[in-house]
C-alpha cells in the first residue's frame, strides 16, 4: 500500500511543484519539505527533547498559538517544533510563534522524508490540528510508538464524501492515531463511520472558541479610528464576494457617508485584482501596508482599504460596526466566525459555510447572527444593519453570549492528551 501512496504521491509532486514555483508559493526554507536541514536547524532541533505540534495553515496557526502556551505550562521541559505546510502559515507562524517553537516547513508525505522527520525531531508526542491524513507520516510514528493526537478535528461535507470512497484503504492508518479529539458530534461520527474505534474518538469543542485575545483599544494596531466613523470590515473574502461587497458599499455610502469599508482578502496575492475592482467603481483604494494611521481629512468615505498584510484581521475586526465574514457568498465552505463574535460584533454570512456548520448553528439558534441566501438578500440584511445601531448593538451582544457559553476545548483536549504524555515519559525514564 505504501509504495504505491509514494507512487501516487509522486505523480502529483510532478505535477504541484512546477504550479509552485510558477505562482511563486514557495518560501525560504522550502528545501527543508524534503528533509533537507541546514546544520544550525539539526542543531536546534537535536537540542532538547521536542514536543511536534502541526498546522496547515493560517487559521490552524492561531490555534496551535494558544495551545502550545498551555502545553509550555504543563510540560515546560520540552522544546516546541511547530511544522506548517502552506507560505503564508509559515510566515504567520514564524512571527506568532517566535520564542515559543522552532518553526519548519512540514514533510512531504514521501516515506524516505517522513522518516527522515520523525528520526530527527524524535518527538515524545506528535500533535496536529483538525484532520490531515498521512499515511506515510503517520506510519513512521506509529512503527516508532509515538503518541499521535488530533486536536480540533473536524470533516467537512467534500472531504467525508472522498474518505468514505478510499475508506478501505483508510481505516488503518487512522486508527494508528491515539485519540481523535473532535470539535462536535457529527465530526466525530464521520471519524468513526469511517473506521477509527470508538474507544479512540472523544468530543471536545472547538478551541478557536477559547483561543482568542482581549479586546484591542483603538490605538493597539498602529492605527486609530475617528469617532465619527462606523468601520465595515469584510474578512477572508473570495473571488466574487468583493464584487458583491463593493456595489453595496457604493449605495450605502450615498444614505449615511460616515461607514468606511475595510477589505481583508483571504489570500494576499489577489489585492491588485481587487484594487482594480475598487477603482472601476469609481471609488480610491488604499493599501494596508502604505498607511499607518487613518486621519479623517486622508481617509474619506469614497477610499476602501485593501489589507496586503497578514494577521492584521483580529484587531480590524476589533475595531468594526459591521462585519461580513467570506468564502459564504461565493466559492463555499465558509471561515471562522469565531473572532468577530468575540468581540460583539454585528456579523453577515452567506449560505455557504459548510466546513462550519455545527459553530454557525449555535449562532442561529440565539439569533446571533445574519444569515443570507444570495447576493440580493445580502445588500437587504447590510443596508439594514448599517442604519440601525440598536439592532448591531443587540446582535453583537447575542454573539459574543454564544462565545462565553461554549469555551473550554482547549483544557478538555489537554486532559485527554495527558495519558498519554505522562506515558512517554515514565517510559522514557525507564530507558534513560
Amino acid at each position: 500500500m505504501f509504495l504505491l501512496y509514494d507512487f501516487i504521491f509522486l505523480l502529483y509532486a510532478l505535477v504541484y511543484l512546477p504550479y509552485l514555483l510558477l505562482t511563486r508559493r514557495g518560501y525560504k526554507g522550502f528545501e527543508m519539505r524534503f528533509g533537507l536541514f541546514s546544520p544550525q536547524v539539526e542543531k536546534q532541533i537535536k537540542a532538547k527533547a521536542n514536543i511536534w505540534v502541526h498546522a496547515v495553515s493560517v487559521g490552524e496557526v492561531m490555534v496551535i498559538d494558544g495551545f502550545i502556551d498551555q502545553l509550555k505550562k504543563s510540560y515546560p521541559a520540552y522544546q516546541f517544533i511547530a511544522t506548517v505546510t502552506t507560505k503564508t502559515g509559515y510566515l504567520l507562524a514564524q512571527e506568532r510563534l517566535k520564542g515559543k517553537a522552532l518553526v519548519i516547513p512540514s514533510p512531504i508525505d514521501f516515506s524516505f522524508v517522513t522518516r527522515a522527520f520523525v528520526s530527527l525531531i524524535n518527538p515524545k508526542m506528535y500533535v496536529a490540528v483538525e484532520t490531515e491524513i498521512w499515511p506515510n507520516l503517520y506510519r513512521q510514528l506509529f512503527l516508532r510508538h509515538i503518541p499521535l493526537v488530533i486536536i480540533n478535528g473536524r470533516i467537512s461535507d467534500r472531504s467525508f464524501g472522498r474518505y468514505k470512497a478510499i475508506r478501505f484503504l483508510l481505516k488503518r492508518v487512522l486508527n494508528q492515531v491515539s485519540i481523535w479529539c473532535m470539535q462536535s458530534p457529527r465530526d466525530a461520527q464521520r471519524i468513526m463511520d469511517l473506521g477509527v474505534e470508538s474507544s479512540r474518538v472523544v468530543v471536545t469543542g472547538n478551541i478557536k472558541f477559547d483561543n482568542l485575545p482581549q479586546p484591542l483599544d483603538s490605538s493597539a494596531s498602529g492605527f486609530s479610528i475617528s469617532k465619527d466613523e462606523l468601520w465595515w470590515v469584510a474578512g477572508s473574502t473570495h473571488p466574487g464576494e468583493e464584487e458583491i461587497v463593493l456595489d453595496v458599499y457604493s449605495k450605502i455610502i450615498k444614505d449615511n457617508p460616515r461607514w468606511r469599508l475595510v477589505i481583508v482578502p483571504r489570500h494576499v496575492e489577489r489585492v491588485p485584482q481587487i484594487m482594480e475592482l475598487v477603482v472601476h467603481r469609481g471609488l480610491k483604494a488604499i493599501k494596508f501596508s502604505a498607511i499607518s494611521v487613518f486621519p479623517t481629512e486622508t481617509f474619506g468615505n469614497d477610499n476602501v482599504v485593501v489589507v496586503d498584510t497578514i494577521g492584521q484581521l483580529r484587531s480590524l475586526y476589533a475595531k468594526a460596526s459591521l462585519v461580513f465574514v467570506g468564502k459564504s457568498l461565493c466559492v463555499g465552505g465558509g471561515q471562522n466566525i469565531i473572532e468577530p463574535a468575540f468581540y460583539g460584533k454585528a456579523i453577515v454570512i452567506g449560505p455557504k459555510v459548510e466546513n462550519f456548520r455545527d459553530i454557525v448553528a449555535c449562532f442561529k439558534e440565539a439569533n446571533a447572527i445574519v444569515q443570507v441566501e444570495d447576493a440580493h438578500a445580502f445588500e437587504i440584511a447590510v443596508r439594514g444593519l448599517c442604519a440601525d445601531p440598536s439592532k448591531r448593538e443587540n446582535l453583537g451582544a447575542a454573539a459574543h453570549r454564544v462565545i462565553a457559553a461554549n469555551q473550554g476545548a482547549t483544557k478538555r483536549s489537554l486532559e485527554h492528551l495527558k495519558p498519554f504524555m505522562d506515558s512517554r515519559q515514565k517510559l522514557s525514564g525507564m530507558t534513560i
